[in-house]
């Protein structure tokens, strides 16, 4: 199994090798594939199941509501439950979005238009958003991957907090399933992706504590294995961060391979391991 995978991915970077450019996906696309890979993944649930614990196991604001700021925000469909847990525990939240990509915003707005949470958005990268504002935590879901820098953004959300408040960062290992879009992320970007390993040693340098804990999940990739399947080549572009349905028949079938040398049946599908690192920085006041 080993040499299989290794031989596959040689072949996959032959492919990549012989690419002039290789565009990242579309503001539009990126949204439309992200949403059809969480739906296809069981980890959001344990995520929100992860905050619960975390909300317990710290304090409560008094007498008021969490200031919450989420970067890298995304749709809002994930922003949306984890609001409610907050506000499970002192029936309030104030949230802010900061996201690069509009249809992200704009979708993000829709999902709170019937919130009783107060919402804020601002359209840019984290580096040019301003406020005024602390919060008792600033997270980062799955977004630290496609930052130019990681430590001056961290700094930045440490910056950012209420006294004992914490940066909370899920992000995922550099495992077998994200290799691909790593070779991809090389490829379009000249460097390679951030991944959890970077962002605990960078959290380990900063004066506080540092906590980590591995969210065990996995995705639902049966559909990229059907034919002409829409959904299955929705997952597969955001697995590999590129339109797949630009590359060679070749390539996609390397790609595909590479995939499926990796999945696991389960309840007449196909899973693969997709795990997320769950990191806790609280600074020293």
């Amino acid at each position: 199994m080993v040499q299989k995978t290794q031989r596959l991915r040689a072949q996959l970077n032959r492919h990549l090798d012989g690419l002039e450019e290789l565009d990242e996906l579309s503001d539009e696309r990126y949204h439309t594939t992200h949403e059809r890979f969480e739906s296809a993944s069981n980890q959001r649930e344990q995520i929100l199941q992860w905050f619960e614990r975390f909300i317990a196991e710290n304090n409560s604001p008094d007498n008021r509501h969490f200031e919450l700021l989420s970067v890298g925000c995304g749709g809002g469909v994930m922003d949306r439950k984890i609001a409610e847990v907050f506000a499970a525990s002192n029936g309030s939240v104030e949230l802010t979005g900061v996201d690069p990509n509009p249809e992200h915003i704009t979708a993000f707005e829709s999902i709170f238009s019937n919130s009783p949470h107060r919402v804020h958005t601002y359209t840019g990268s984290f580096d040019d958003f301003q406020t005024d504002r602390r919060f008792d935590v600033v997270y980062f879901l799955h977004c630290l991957y496609y930052f130019d820098q990681i430590e001056p953004a961290l700094a930045r959300a440490a910056d950012c907090l209420r006294p004992g408040g914490s940066v909370v960062v899920l992000q995922a290992p550099n495992d077998d399933l994200n290799h691909l879009a790593d070779k991809v992320w090389h490829k379009q970007f000249d460097q390679s992706a951030w991944f959890s390993d970077d962002i605990h040693q960078v959290l380990q340098s900063m004066d506080g504590e540092t906590r980590c804990k591995r969210i065990e999940a996995s995705v639902d990739v049966t559909a990229c294995f059907e034919h002409e399947c829409t959904a299955g080549t929705e997952l597969l572009d955001f697995i590999v961060q590129a339109d797949t349905r630009r590359f060679s028949s070749a390539f996609r079938r390397t790609i595909l391979d590479s995939l499926r040398a990796i999945c696991k049946p389960a309840k007449g599908g196909l899973r693969v391991a997709h795990p997320v690192d769950a990191m806790v920085y609280t600074p020293q006041h």
